[in-house]
């Protein structure tokens, strides 16, 4: 570990040069320092902790040098020592100088009882650096000859145990329904106790445990490591949440493996997602279980008529092309059927009652999109309908809110007609009915002129010379020209006999009529239609 010199350590190197003297660092010193923070700097100006904090006292075992500006210091505790904790380590010297200090995470150290309690044993290495160290301090001994790094050594172990695990389990294998995500008796989501094995790292829930989902949809993925704990390295892991998530190393460079567990929807409804093997015993009597005639494990010898498919033809093919009842297509052969199926459908558009294009299709919504990602579309139809960027992207057709009419295709119908090409909206010639409001009555006059003098006979009766007919009523002749004598004649005549009279019409004077036309319809010529959604095959 690294060390911080104290100002009064400082001081000492001070004097020991001047006066051409040894240092000498004596002895460790650990303590227990109460609410200690192991991430802050070191009080180069504060003394030895009190007489109550420290823990253990002991001589250097072993110093030596790096360069000549470094040296180093070692204690070794052994399993007969114990039991304490400490945070705290310092250095003295023989003069009893608090020289160096450092801050650690809180260790334990603990003694050897057998059989109730296991003890350990601890080794400290302490760099101290200043300028003449290796001179000052007389240290002659290289410290290569002596520190042993172990880390190297306990790294290749633990890869070494967890590769010959991925040989055994697999990128991931979750051991019956270890880890299932479930939903407990409080409707509260956790995942179910057992053992499960993610790039060889052996990941043991003893309980279930409880997860927090974000907001639904959601997709869990377990992120499991091996991390390193005070001196011991450990497999630890959490349940993160996206949609898609990769393996990635953090900032302490910790390798970080990521599986999927489950999805869950906006439901609620929980899908499985993991890799799940039937194991709920030892692996060595699981497989064990295998021998013989396995329900789902076929054996070496088995034949065709075993499994009830004596009949089948022994010949095989991969050309799809190939007609014979002698012989099976292979699942290659099949493949290769889909995707020559698929070439011709390409540039095909569909009429689909979804609001999305499924699988393999795209909306016409003269969107540009990717001449590389849809190089089979773009062979097909170029730039017919736009050629997007000019250089990587082209168009699609635009058949929103549009109605499909068949080409004519020399019918004389609609002619002159490309496949693919649009026409604009247009109304048939036809005819309306109308009706004229009425104007008002109205009545010609009419005048007649003059057409000489004439009489009348206003009353018809034998004329007497007294004046009275022999009814006995009088009759007084008007304008009388000739009548006979007395009682000659039974009525009287005029003197002028037939004759005309002109008539003058006057015109009606001029007038309107309000004439009404109908009208029919809406916004739009349209028939009768479905709407769907236009997709393109690529």
């Amino acid at each position: 570990m690294g060390a911080s010199i104290t100002l009064a350590g400082e001081s000492l190197i001070a004097q020991k040069q001047g006066a051409q003297e040894v240092l000498e660092v004596a002895r460790f010193v650990l303590a227990n320092v109460p609410g200690l923070d192991p991430t802050s700097s070191v009080d180069r100006a504060a003394g030895k902790p009190p007489a109550a904090q420290i823990v253990h006292t002991a001589n250097v075992n072993r110093k030596g040098y790096v360069s000549p500006r470094q040296v180093i210091y070692s204690l070794m505790v052994g399993s007969d020592i114990g039991d304490w904790d400490f945070n705290w380590i310092g250095l003295e010297t023989a003069e009893n100088v608090l020289f160096a200090v450092a801050y650690v995470p809180l260790q334990q150290k603990r003694k050897n009882i057998p059989p109730e309690q296991i003890g350990n044993n601890i080794t400290r290495n302490f760099l101290v650096e200043f300028t003449g160290a290796q001179a000052l301090t007389g240290i002659v001994v290289d410290a290569s000859t002596w520190q042993h790094d172990f880390t190297v050594r306990l790294s290749g172990i633990d890869a070494r145990e967890r590769l010959s695990n991925r040989d055994a389990f697999g990128r991931a294998c979750f051991l019956a329904d270890s880890l299932k995500m479930e939903r407990n008796a409080f409707d509260l989501f956790q995942l179910k106790a057992g053992v499960a094995y993610v790039e060889g790292i052996r990941v043991q829930l003893t309980e279930p445990v409880l997860t927090q989902l974000p907001v639904f949809p959601a997709k869990a993925w377990l992120d499991v490591s091996l991390t390193r704990v005070a001196s011991d390295v450990v497999a630890s892991w959490q349940v993160v949440f996206g949609n898609a998530k990769s393996d990635y190393q953090d900032n302490n460079s910790v390798q970080h493996y990521l599986v999927e567990v489950a999805s869950v929807a906006t439901s609620g409804e929980i899908t499985d997602l993991r890799a799940s093997q039937p194991i709920t015993q030892e692996l060595v009597k699981h497989f064990a279980a295998r021998v013989g005639d396995y329900p789902q494990l076929r054996a070496r010898a088995t034949t065709k008529d075993d499994v009830d498919l004596g009949e089948l033809p022994n010949a095989k093919s991969d050309d799809p092309t190939s007609n014979s009842s002698e012989i099976l297509a292979t699942t290659k052969a099949l493949q290769a059927l889909r995707l020559a199926m698929d070439e011709e459908l390409v540039g095909m558009t569909g009429l689909f009652s979804t609001p999305t294009a499924p699988p393999g299709w795209l909306k016409e919504n003269g969107a540009a999109v990717s001449r590389v990602a849809y190089a089979r579309l773009f062979a097909k139809i170029g730039t017919k309908f736009g050629a997007g960027d000019g250089v990587t992207t082209f168009n699609l057709r635009d058949s929103r809110a549009k109605f499909p009419r068949f080409v004519d295709d020399g019918r004389g119908i609609d002619v002159g007609r490309t496949v693919g090409s649009d026409q604009a909206d247009e109304t048939r010639i036809h005819t309306h009915t109308g009706s004229s409001a009425a104007a008002g009555g109205h009545t010609p006059t009419a005048t007649t002129g003059a057409a000489g003098k004439h009489a009348h006979l206003i009353r018809s009766g034998i004329y007497t010379p007294d004046g009275i007919d022999q009814e006995g009523f009088e009759v007084e002749p008007r304008n009388i020209v000739n009548y006979g004598e007395a009682g000659a004649h039974d009525k009287l005549t005029s003197e002028n006999g037939d004759h005309t009279h002109p008539v003058t019409v006057a015109p009606v004077p001029d007038h309107n009529h309000v004439i009404t036309i109908g009208s029919t319809g809406g916004l739009e010529t349209r028939p009768i239609n479905t709407a769907y959604l236009a997709c393109i095959k690529y």
